[in-house]
């Protein structure tokens, strides 16, 4: 397989094109469910091949990647996903994910599927089987709009970069081929929603404008009993499940924002625990209680970016405790202020003490997202402060009608067509 993959799989794109203007329908696509471990790695390893070659891309480390996609992940614990491959003379062209997300139907009332995880090589005839079988799960499933990509909800990574594509993403963010968008819309899908990132550098957040207004804020605060710390690792579960409401309660009014569970936060934040220095998720404390909270990653991604191979044993593992002191940048990945004090400007103080302690780390810039084009208080409070919008994301919609079963094919992985 080592003509190059990219040359390989342009060879084969054009092959199927060939294909087509001579017979019906797609021959030699064979549409594979996931069904095994090994299932698994194939599809999880797709796309270190489709985007060999490109420096914008990062591959995530393998152990973190089987986790995610494993029942270990608590959003099996309530919702699910099936998984598909689609191959071409015996190589992998493409994949995708139907998944139920039946947390969000019962929160909005709504009779929606999802997709997610979607890639194909640079053929619209392999994206569109690979959609279809979506579109036919969903449809005989009952449900009346597919939309994504989410992978899985929107609190893990959502929606198809549409600008942006000159810099990799940070820590936890999506990253695709540009003629995705394309692809979605040829097939008939509609724009659902935008999303944005913001860079914000040190030039901002040290401003005299900025201290000045930080500055009188936490006077304020703190003659009101509001004061910063750092989360306590040693008490960490305990912490996340006060900081979880709040969570919960500040993303409500987001687009297509889903609650999570305690036992959902709780597993995000042990995960995060080996990643993230402690200084770098702050509390906002009253009287004890938790009234606000900021997270910010380190962004791995520029560490993940040096180890291709997806390994972390045993030399991955060595480049990362080389590079992880090297950071230079980092994601701001959640702020949430308890909704009787959202206009108090604990926010303000939250960026402001961030900022300061991620420059103990030798970080001195962020990049908040995702920002939801509907959250209007916070484009306006980045706007305000100048951070730039350095990249946009979108999601999709597709209204189902009866039409709508293609009823292709596909291998359910036992060598049975279903």
């Amino acid at each position: 397989m080592d003509q190059t993959y990219s040359e390989l799989i342009e060879n084969l794109a054009e092959q199927i094109v060939h294909d087509l203007d001579t017979t019906n329908g797609i021959p030699g696509v064979r549409v594979l469910e996931v069904t095994t471990k090994s299932d698994m790695l194939r599809f999880i390893k797709l796309p270190q091949q489709l985007y060999k070659g490109d420096p914008n891309f990062v591959f995530e480390p393998i152990f973190l990647q089987k986790e995610f996609f494993s029942h270990k992940n608590p959003f099996f614990t309530h919702s699910s996903a099936r998984f598909f491959l689609a191959e071409f003379n015996g190589v992998l062209v493409g994949r995708i994910a139907s998944i139920i997300n039946t947390i969000h139907n019962k929160t909005y009332n709504e009779n929606i599927g999802f997709f997610g995880f979607f890639e194909s090589i640079n053929n619209y005839e392999v994206a569109k089987i690979l959609l279809n079988i979506v579109i036919d799960i969903h449809r005989i499933a009952g449900f009346n709009r597919v939309i994504g990509p989410t992978n899985f909800t929107t609190n893990d990574s959502a929606g198809l970069l549409i600008s942006g594509f000159d810099s990799p993403p940070v820590v936890m963010m999506p990253y695709n081929k540009p003629y995705y968008a394309d692809f979605l819309k040829r097939y008939g899908f509609n724009n659902e929603t935008d999303l944005s990132s913001y860079l914000m550098d040190d030039v901002i957040l040290t401003s005299e404008r900025f201290k000045n207004l930080a500055d009188g804020i936490t006077s304020k605060l703190s003659a009101n009993g509001i004061t910063l710390r750092n989360i306590n690792y040693r008490s960490l579960n305990k912490e996340l499940v006060s900081a979880c409401s709040i969570y919960n309660e500040s993303n409500k009014d987001n687009w297509g924002f889903i609650p999570l569970t305690e036992a959902e936060f709780v597993h995000t934040g042990n995960l995060f625990r080996q990643f993230v220095p402690q200084d770098l998720i702050l509390l906002a404390v009253k009287a004890n209680e938790i009234v606000g909270f900021a997270v910010a990653l380190p962004d791995l991604n520029q560490i993940f970016r040096k180890i291709p191979s997806g390994k972390m044993l045993p030399f991955g593992f060595i480049k990362y405790l080389w590079h992880k002191k090297k950071i230079s940048n980092s994601r701001i990945l959640i702020l949430g202020v308890e909704q009787s004090l959202r206009k108090s400007g604990i926010d303000v103080i939250l960026y402001k003490k961030m900022q300061e302690n991620l420059a103990l780390h030798g970080i001195y810039s962020g990049e908040a997202c995702y920002v939801m084009e509907n959250n209007k208080a916070m484009n306006s409070i980045l706007n305000k402060l100048g951070a730039k919008k350095v990249k946009e994301y979108r999601i999709y919609n597709y209204e189902l009608t009866p039409k709508d079963i293609f009823a292709e094919s596909y291998d359910n992985g036992d060598g049975d067509q279903a």
